[in-house]
């Protein structure tokens, strides 16, 4: 189990163009808002996230692969992913992502393919449902 914190910065700052966007997540200090993400859009797949595949990067702009999952079902994300890094969602087009933090409560569903954040925080993601 990772031991990563929540990080609150932009994470908070995020709540209420997520609030006002998609009315899924309340802002408190205990519910993480989602990423910034590119909606509707996303620029071409990296080399390394084939078509059918959700995947996590440690830096920004799809640096340093940190998984890839396809599979229908929460899965817990590699240790190390604290803070920063990036998503590329290259799955069918349409699905969508899911997102929950520790206590596998959502905080975040990305835009259906394909999409992506560039610049995201993976400080209160824990796990990750592909679809």
């Amino acid at each position: 189990m990772r031991s990563t914190q929540f990080g609150r910065g932009a994470v908070m700052a995020l709540a209420a163009t997520t609030l006002a966007a998609s009315g899924v997540l309340a802002a408190s200090a205990s519910a993480p808002a989602q990423p910034t993400a590119q909606r509707g859009s996303a620029a071409a797949a990296p080399s390394d996230c084939p078509y059918g595949y959700f995947c996590g990067y440690k830096d920004a702009n799809f640096k340093r692969l940190a998984f890839r999952y396809k599979d229908c079902y929460m899965q817990e994300i590699p240790d190390g992913l604290n803070s920063g890094g990036s998503w590329y969602n290259n799955q069918t087009r349409g699905t969508k992502a899911k997102m929950y933090n520790k206590n596998k409560q959502l905080i975040y569903t990305t835009p259906g393919a394909p999409s992506s954040d560039s610049h995201g925080d993976w400080g209160p993601v824990w796990y990750v449902d592909a679809c």
